[in-house]
């Protein structure tokens, strides 16, 4: 059974439409779709937006059915200048780029005053990762920006509590992590599915550069297709 999240309705609207659904629970304030896919035991759910409904989201999933992956799909702001609008990022690794300390020389990424708690990537079991970069020649994207075809790449997250949409921030949050994909979940489900011990995959689509709200809204529902495009992809090859 694979756990699907979605911060959004648009994120996982498509594959709750498509899906058949034996039983609805509901939890935490959560309605947790029990069913299928094309024969794949799935359940799905809308987590919220932020690290810590996501966390609280995915720890039910694990907790309350037999999970042995989790997917979280949707859409994020590319990080790097080889990504445009529509292309979808696979990752399985993540760092928080909010968890750290400010002192007399400004934000420091971690707490390296405290053993272990220093900036690292979180990286989860990659299997569904693997099976996701593997497929992707056989999945069919379509194009958001006029012209151009969207392409599907590897990567890593930076998750944090913050909508960015300012290229100052952007750009200091990149120099910080090194991140390709910047978005507001991820790595908080990746710390989930560490401490479970089970894959994980996010499934980002590219919905602006984090630099102005208002490409977000323009194209985050046409970005948000070619997500669930690669989880149906993904549940129908498992």
């Amino acid at each position: 059974m694979i756990g699907i999240l979605g911060a959004l309705d648009e994120e996982i609207g498509l594959l709750q439409e498509a899906m058949v659904t034996h039983h609805v629970q509901e939890f935490l304030g959560r309605s947790f779709l029990q069913g299928h896919w094309q024969g794949q035991a799935i359940v799905v759910v809308k987590s919220g937006i932020g690290k810590v409904r996501a966390a609280m989201t995915a720890t039910a999933l694990v907790s309350r059915f037999p999970i042995q992956g989790l997917i979280f799909t949707g859409v994020g702001a590319a990080l790097h200048n080889n990504l445009r609008v529509g292309d979808v990022v696979l990752l399985h690794q993540g760092m928080e780029h909010d968890f750290g300390m400010i002192d007399g020389r400004g934000f420091r990424l971690g707490l390296d005053f405290i053993p272990g708690e220093e900036a690292q990537w979180i990286t989860a079991p990659p299997t569904l990762f693997h099976l996701a970069w593997n497929q992707r020649h056989h999945i069919t994207l379509q194009p958001v920006l006029p012209g151009i075809p969207p392409q599907i790449h590897q990567g890593r997250v930076a998750t944090g509590d913050l909508f960015v949409a300012e290229a100052g921030k952007r750009a200091e949050i990149h120099a910080l992590t090194g991140a390709d994909v910047l978005e507001m979940e991820g790595t908080a489900v990746l710390r989930v599915a560490v401490a479970a011990g089970i894959p994980c995959l996010l499934v980002r689509s590219i919905s602006d550069t984090g630099e102005r709200t208002v490409d977000f809204l323009t194209f985050f529902a046409q970005a948000a297709h070619n997500a669930i495009a690669v989880v149906k992809q993904v549940l129908g090859s498992l």
